[in-house]
């Protein structure tokens, strides 16, 4: 009897989907041809206080690009660009966003979006602010990656690529896949950056962009598009930036190390190069009583011998603790200066309370309210143990036999 009446429960679904009344509550059809598929979304904050929203979409046309009013009319066009970059403003992002479908013939579509990109000027105010819409809205994906544009606008740097040869996506989507490699710093989804601003007092690191200039053929400068580190959020605004000459300690806090070269001397003074294979950070806190007085940072890091640039025997044990002893100090250093950094722009955006909290619940429980104030006191001891585990295929480099 139940079947029977769960046949025609959906008997009767049906036929209230193929009735005239169904376009009320069901999406209409819309060919492909007639969607703008946005995959990049840059976030700016205009001359004039208000939010901007620029879009990359590639363009599939064959064509020149678009026209868009709100950058004065000069819109992209050749058949040499990659994208269709369209720019609106508006009172709110909503507003852009609805006043951005009014520049374009075809019906935008979010669906594909896989980067947002937020400028300098926009994180100053307030991060939150400009995320808001695309967290909020069921058109959007929360789990696109996100980054911070260093040193101009997110309109400029699209347009900036859009000059070259390569779509925007692809470059993207190529440093995103690569950024393991050095592990100077990380893809981070909205959702990611959703929950870091709630539960680290209103602090997070976004990895951050910036426009380079690679030399082409014939002394020619193509623009590209590099890694630069994090951008560090206090009090949900952009409180400064960890560059990437020290922004693998970040990584190595964090235990987010996928590969890095660490670059040290051997007893001849010639350069020899390391690979970080693994490494793993744990934070100690000590307390006493209910008061926190010190923080032990505590990584070991495991590596192998990559390139060795001299002639002579490497592989001996002082040798290979001569190694191991200036990788350590090196990595010391960087973590030292990560701390620093973050401690000045107050900022709680290297998961160290995360570990004090899982570590110490009951102690955090009590500290918790009061933690920007009291982890700016706090010592913090950073020890960094290194091992050299194998030299790869050969032990002694080219050109060693016969010498001592």
């Amino acid at each position: 009897m139940r079947k029977i009446l769960l046949s025609i429960l959906l008997l009767s679904l049906i036929s209230n989907l193929t009735a005239c009344d169904a376009a009320k509550f069901l999406p209409l059809r819309q060919e492909i041809d007639d969607l703008q598929l946005v995959q990049a979304i840059g976030i700016d904050k205009s001359e004039s206080g208000s939010p901007m929203i620029s879009i990359a979409s590639q363009n599939l046309r064959g064509g020149g690009g678009q026209e868009s009013p709100e950058s004065g009319g000069e819109g992209n066009a050749g058949n040499s660009e990659k994208a269709i970059i369209l720019t609106a403003e508006g009172k709110t992002v909503f507003d852009a966003v609805q006043n951005l479908q009014t520049h374009s013939d075809r019906t935008v579509f979010w669906g594909h979006s896989a980067f947002y990109l937020i400028s300098e000027d926009a994180a100053k105010e307030n991060i939150a602010k400009y995320i808001d819409f695309f967290t909020r809205d069921h058109e959007l994906r929360i789990n696109a990656n996100v980054y911070i544009v260093k040193g101009m606008t997110a309109q400029e740097l699209m347009e900036q690529i859009n000059t070259t040869d390569y779509f925007i996506l692809d470059k993207l989507d190529a440093l995103s896949k690569n950024i393991k490699l050095l592990s100077i710093s990380e893809e981070m989804k909205v959702s990611e950056l959703m929950r870091f601003i709630d539960i680290h007092h209103g602090s997070a690191r976004v990895p951050c962009l910036q426009l380079v200039h690679r030399q082409g053929t014939g002394n020619k400068q193509i623009p590209d598009i590099d890694s630069c580190g994090y951008a560090v959020i206090s009090d949900l605004k952009l409180a400064g930036f960890i560059n990437k000459d020290i922004s693998r300690g970040v990584n190595l806090i964090t235990n987010n190390v996928g590969s890095s070269i660490v670059t040290v001397k051997d007893l001849s003074d010639q350069d020899a190069s390391l690979e970080i294979i693994q490494s793993k950070t744990e934070v100690i806190p000590y307390f006493v009583g209910d008061e926190l007085k010190k923080i032990t940072i505590e990584t070991r890091v495991k590596s192998n011998l990559g390139e060795v640039q001299s002639q002579m025997k490497i592989t001996e044990a002082d040798s290979i603790n001569y190694l191991e002893k200036q990788q350590s100090e090196i990595l010391r250093k960087e973590i030292e200066a990560v701390i620093d950094q973050a401690l000045k722009f107050k900022s709680d955006c290297l998961d160290i309370c995360d570990k004090i909290r899982l570590k110490r619940p009951v102690k955090w429980h009590k500290i918790e309210k009061d933690w920007m104030e009291i982890v700016q006191k706090v010592e913090f001891d950073v020890q960094v143990k290194s091992v050299i585990e194998r030299t790869y295929e050969i032990r002694d480099p080219s050109g060693y036999k016969g010498k001592e």
